[in-house]
Parts: structure tokens; C-alpha cells; sequence
């Protein structure tokens, strides 16, 4: 009986030992792996200060393009201003005006343009962002 003991418990130390071989493999290939994570870990940090840079310049862009709409728009109230004083004064609108309203009508399509194309983009990186912000919220 005591070899049949010994032989089973030599069939245990060798699947422990094989057990114990895997682990450490194991082991080491899980810190190969937390070197790799650390690694772009570190890159990530690098572009995030890169990515609020960009932020910060997308931020700039939105007041100008706020101005650019506020500039627009007093524009417009002064041409208008201007085609009603002409008009209780009767007098008849000039080719002048006619050339001042004709720009302003480009201009005004130059900036709903200009407005769609930051829409998007505003649009897009915002949902980047939330996407990111949802993923690390979700940390394991």
C-alpha cells in the first residue's frame, strides 16, 4: 500500500511541478503584457496633452467662428437698417445696394457652410470624447 502511496504522490509532485512551470509562463507573459500596457500608457498620457491641445485649438475656433456669426449679423441689421430708411424716404434702391446684397448673401452661405462643416466636426469629437470617458468609466 505505502507504494502505491509513493507513486501517486509522485504523479502529484509532477503534475504540481508542470503546474507550477506554466504559472511562472504564465507569469512572465503577463508582465510582458504590463510592460507593453505601461508602455502605451505612457503614450496615451502624451497624446491626451497632445488632444487638449487640439481641444483647446477647437475651442479658439468656435469663438471665432462665433464672432465671424456676430459680425454677420450686424452686417445684415445695418444693410437692412439701411434698405428701410431708403425705403420711407422713397427712394428707389441703387444698383449699390443691389451689389451690397448680393455679397452679403454669399457671405451668409459661406458661413452656414463654415458652420455645418464645424458641426460635424464638433459632433464628432464629442462623441469621441464620451465614448472614451464611457470606456474609462467602465474600468475593470
Amino acid at each position: 500500500m505505502s507504494d502505491t502511496v509513493t507513486k501517486l504522490d509522485s504523479d502529484s509532485a509532477a503534475a504540481m511541478h508542470h503546474d507550477h512551470r506554466r504559472w511562472e509562463s504564465d507569469v512572465s507573459m503577463w508582465r510582458d503584457d504590463i510592460d507593453n500596457w505601461k508602455d502605451e500608457h505612457r503614450e496615451a498620457f502624451r497624446e491626451l496633452k497632445r488632444i487638449e491641445s487640439r481641444l483647446h485649438e477647437h475651442e479658439a475656433s468656435l469663438e471665432s467662428h462665433c464672432n465671424s456669426i456676430d459680425a454677420h449679423q450686424a452686417h445684415t441689421l445695418q444693410h437692412e437698417h439701411d434698405i428701410a430708411t431708403d425705403c420711407r424716404n422713397q427712394n428707389a434702391l441703387n444698383q449699390q445696394a443691389a451689389d451690397e446684397h448680393a455679397k452679403e448673401a454669399e457671405a451668409h452661405q459661406r458661413l452656414a457652410d463654415a458652420h455645418e462643416r464645424m458641426k460635424k466636426h464638433h459632433h464628432t469629437v464629442m462623441a469621441h470624447v464620451a465614448m472614451l470617458k464611457a470606456t474609462l468609466d467602465a474600468a475593470v
